[in-house]
């Protein structure tokens, strides 16, 4: 009798057992996978900064992610456009507190990323002329150094808009990649010029944080960047944020 219950209790050990591995093989677990961020800030501008030499951004990407089953796709630069800067370095603040937090760094995309209605921030993926493509900077085979100006300067040449990759216009373009808005049509930073596309944001733009009672012409724009890649069926990750600074851009001015 007690060797029948042995036995019994070995079969129904071994049969949890095999059941175990069975789900695990043809299932699966869930895998997650987690992307480095782009390296580091060569040149991180401030908004109280209003020198023409430092209202650019740049820094480095990471190319490292050599994962199985999963798509490295390049990497993504985020904006959003603020009439107050209190508001902004508030949200700002928030971000670089959840990105600098090890627990809480793999929500600081989805907090950028994810509109107002869902708890986060808004923030669009920065676009170039003539190219809706995402990610905006492409993978490659190593580090790539991305420059970006998103606003010109009377007509001087070293400081026009545009987005330079390892110093060359960004996918090898014949003219200038020139920065624009994530709107239907492409408006450019040039919020004070006379172009077809220069126009100033409006409060109901969905790319714009606006405070009521701020009577200033100046807009504030403040950008990070995030690694992008996709697994086999075709769900993005993100990687943690990288804070690339910020930039007043003056509505009322042509130099602005």
């Amino acid at each position: 009798m007690k060797k029948a219950c042995l036995f019994n209790k070995y079969y129904l050990l071994l049969v949890m057992i095999a059941c175990l591995l069975f789900f695990n093989t043809s299932c699966g677990l869930d895998t997650f996978y987690v992307l480095d961020p782009p390296i580091s800030i060569i040149h991180q501008p401030e908004y109280s900064n209003e020198s023409q030499d430092s209202k650019y951004f740049e820094f480095w990407t990471n190319e490292n992610t050599q994962i199985e089953g999963f798509t490295f796709l390049g990497t993504e630069v985020y904006y959003k456009i603020y009439n107050s800067y209190s508001q902004m370095t508030s949200e700002t603040s928030v971000l670089q507190t959840l990105s600098n937090d090890a627990d809480k760094s793999a929500t600081a995309a989805e907090k950028m990323i994810n509109n107002t209605s869902s708890g986060g921030y808004g923030f669009k993926a920065l676009k170039v002329a003539g190219n809706p493509e995402s990610p905006l900077v492409t993978a490659s085979d190593s580090n790539q150094r991305v420059y970006i100006r998103l606003s010109d300067y009377q007509n001087v040449e070293d400081y026009s808009a545009r987005v330079l990759v390892n110093g060359a216009n960004l996918n090898g373009a014949a003219g200038k990649t020139i920065p624009v808005r994530n709107t239907s049509d492409m408006r450019t930073f040039n919020f004070g010029r006379n172009g077809s596309y220069d126009i100033a944001p409006a409060k109901d733009d969905e790319d714009v944080k606006f405070t009521s009672g701020v009577t200033s012409s100046k807009w504030y724009v403040c950008m990070f960047a995030a690694s992008l890649g996709m697994d086999a069926t075709y769900q993005n990750y993100y990687s943690n944020i990288l804070y690339l600074g910020s930039v007043s851009i003056d509505a009322s001015s042509y130099d602005n």
